[in-house]
């Protein structure tokens, strides 16, 4: 197992230094380049004299099948794939076979894996088998860290030796005073934060392996200036959780529910207002919202599960338990 230098190596590796098409599946959302996680990972080879990017949609992966057909150079990196219900799965295989005819030509394939299984994942045995084997085809497995590489050898069935490290990308951070940032999430947001609040942020999609709802019974028992917030759009086929939460927070004053999705810009508001930013995976091995919160220099409380163990900080406060993730709420 390695860790390119830079980037570029990853892809040197299968490609050499022949000028290639470098595809990459989801597309880059290149409208969002302080928070999309494809644009700040691959940025530094926007540039590259050797690589040239070209996003792939769901219809779009026929073009690197003809490219490999028409024997060009190209490369295929390929991020997420998931199969969320009955109706996807037509989705699901059209991906996979076009994948298959990729490598049958001859084409290189990098996938780049965030976690084992999509989180709160539907359609388990058809999302196992699509991604044990999507792993075993792909020529390179790159991680974000040494510590998952084991757990992915073993469920995958694949050896350690075809993954590479390449850790996930920093998010460049936008400063303001805590006092403006707290006064625009209180006007944009209609809720009444105060600077005397001490606040505990949960940001991201609304969802069962975040384990909101068990985070929110624990604030019930805390005084009102320890306030929760939870921010996010709900995720599809999570309206059970979202109402459990909707009815906690409804208890108490101290758990603040903002249930949408926040623009770009305004995600500054909230990790300069935070002072805390809290973290309860069920199952986890990477996390791109501990980067964000890194960049802002808050103190982080996550479990000690993944990479996100690896991490290493004075900001960092782990917990290995429900009962240690209450004490560590309860002493701050």
């Amino acid at each position: 197992m390695k860790k390119p230098e830079k980037l570029e190596d990853l892809f040197t590796e299968l490609n050499g230094e022949e000028p290639c098409t470098l595809y990459v599946n989801p597309p880059i959302r290149y409208a969002y380049k302080k928070s999309d996680y494809l644009y700040l990972f691959y940025r530094e080879l926007f540039s590259s004299k050797v690589y040239k990017i070209n996003g792939v949609t769901t219809p779009g992966h026929l073009k690197f099948v003809f490219t490999q057909l028409f024997g060009k150079r190209s490369i295929l990196n390929y991020h997420w794939i998931e199969c969320t219900g009955f109706f996807s799965i037509f989705a699901y295989i059209y991906k996979l076979f076009c994948i298959f005819l990729y490598k049958a030509l001859g084409g290189k394939l990098i996938w780049s894996v965030h976690n084992k299984m999509p989180m709160d994942c539907r359609m388990e045995w058809v999302n196992f088998h699509g991604r044990r084997w999507l792993a075993r085809k792909a020529d390179l497995l790159q991680i974000e860290c040494e510590a998952a590489a084991a757990e992915i050898s073993t469920f995958f069935g694949v050896h350690e030796k075809k993954m590479r490290v390449w850790p996930h990308p920093g998010y460049p951070p936008q400063l303001m005073p805590r006092v403006a940032a707290l006064e625009a999430i209180n006007q944009r947001y209609n809720v009444k934060l105060k600077v005397n609040d001490r606040l505990f942020l949960m940001f991201g999609h609304i969802s069962s392996y975040k384990q909101t709802d068990k985070v929110c019974e624990m604030f019930l028992d805390e005084p009102i200036q320890k306030k929760l917030i939870i921010v996010g759009p709900v995720k599809k086929g999570q309206m059970k959780l979202y109402k459990k939460v909707r009815k906690l927070a409804r208890k108490k004053e101290n758990i603040v529910l903002i249930p949408q999705f926040i623009k770009e810009d305004h995600v500054p508001e909230f990790m300069n207002a935070a002072d805390f930013v809290l973290f309860n995976y069920r199952e986890v091995l990477s996390s791109g919202g501990v980067p964000l919160a890194e960049s802002y220099d808050k103190t982080i409380i996550l479990p000690r599960k993944g990479c996100l163990k690896e991490r290493q900080g004075e900001n960092l406060k782990f917990f290995n338990s429900t009962d240690e993730l209450k004490d560590i709420i309860r002493k701050l």
